[in-house]
């Protein structure tokens, strides 16, 4: 999540080589920060302890000052008992670590990220803001910490669930050794689901932007005009746990490497992330959108319904237009033609 609108030169005198080190090391570590941010906002940093650990079931994938010894506690055996006669073991735990998780890694980066740029930098918004000269007020920004904070609960029991689930032996199509099925196979299901991700994604969304489905859920994530990382999460708990659902959908419905789904949700969010920051940001890869696009959505509202890709907003003709016009009363993507005195 950083910006690029403007570079610094190096200093005179100072060696090439440790400049571009040094830039190297601060973008690896922020796209990692950012990777984990956006994965701790939906709570599905579980499933990578599931790709991780999980394979060997519920005792080994806690950790160790979580899991209970085998001479545990009179309550902890009771319910764990319990729990493990439906197939949960350890269900509470799993929750526990998957909300506490989650906000121990949200704020402590979306915190940093908030005073670098947005109060460190802010008298410099033109050099890294999507919108410069616009701000959320105190207000909206309040909203959308106790919203995604709401929201961050639900995704962490929903993803502590799931996860616990899955490493008690529950059904699920996710493989954990490459050669399980051919590596061609796990190559093009790798693809396979990213598109369908993108798919799925893009439709939902624009399904939302309907008049009676906007007005009375998605209507909450448009409040925040000029969004942050703090609104990425800030939905209708509806919407947030349906996208939940339809994130984890894959993993139940066909064969699909663990590996490959991991790194699926981790891009996803990634990118969620860093087109909620307000940041400008240009993407390395061809198929990736700027973070302008879907400032632009939040911006002009029923345009550009993409997470990470623009071609399917091309391919629909959703993508914003400079000849056309776009406002929270103008639906279903298209806009309307440009009045000519708007046109001038």
């Amino acid at each position: 999540m950083t910006a690029t609108k403007t570079k610094k030169v190096p200093s005179e005198g100072a060696p090439v080589f440790f400049i571009m080190l040094r830039n190297t090391l601060i973008g690896l570590v922020s796209t990692v920060a950012t990777t984990l941010m956006g994965a701790a906002a939906k709570g599905d940093w579980l499933i990578m302890l599931v790709y991780l650990r999980g394979k060997d079931g519920p005792d080994k994938a806690l950790p160790s000052f979580l899991a209970p010894s085998a001479n545990g506690t009179a309550e902890h055996s009771v319910l764990d008992q319990f729990l493990e006669g439906y197939g949960m073991k350890h269900l509470h735990l799993f929750i526990l670590m998957g909300i506490t998780g989650s906000f121990v890694i949200y704020y402590p980066v979306g915190g940093f990220w908030h005073w670098y740029y947005y109060i460190r930098k802010r008298h410099q918004a033109e050099e890294w803001k999507c919108q410069p000269n616009k701000f959320l007020t105190k207000d909206n920004e309040a909203h959308a910490v106790m919203l995604g904070s709401f929201n961050m609960v639900l995704g962490g029991t929903l993803s502590g669930t799931i996860a616990c689930y899955i490493v008690n032996g529950g059904y699920s199509r996710l493989y954990f050794s490459l050669w399980d099925y051919s590596i061609v196979y796990t190559v093009l299901s790798t693809i396979f689901v990213f598109l369908l991700n993108e798919f799925t994604i893009y439709w939902s969304h624009r399904i939302m932007h309907l008049p009676v489905l906007y007005k009375k859920i998605h209507k909450w994530h448009h409040r925040y005009i000029q969004p942050t990382a703090f609104t990425a999460s800030a939905m209708h708990p509806f919407e947030f746990l349906l996208n939940q659902c339809i994130m984890a959908a894959p993993m139940f419905i066909f064969p699909l490497y663990a590996g490959s789904y991991v790194g699926v949700l981790l891009w996803t969010y990634y990118y969620g992330m860093r087109d909620h920051s307000g940041i400008i940001s240009v993407s390395p890869w061809p198929w990736q959108q700027d973070t302008l696009f879907h400032d632009d959505h939040h911006l002009y509202f029923h345009v550009n319904f993409g997470m990470n890709t623009k071609f399917i907003d091309m391919m629909y003709g959703t993508v914003r237009r400079t000849d056309r016009e776009y406002s929270e009363d103008i639906y279903y993507g298209f806009g309307r033609e440009k009045t000519e005195s708007k046109a001038q």
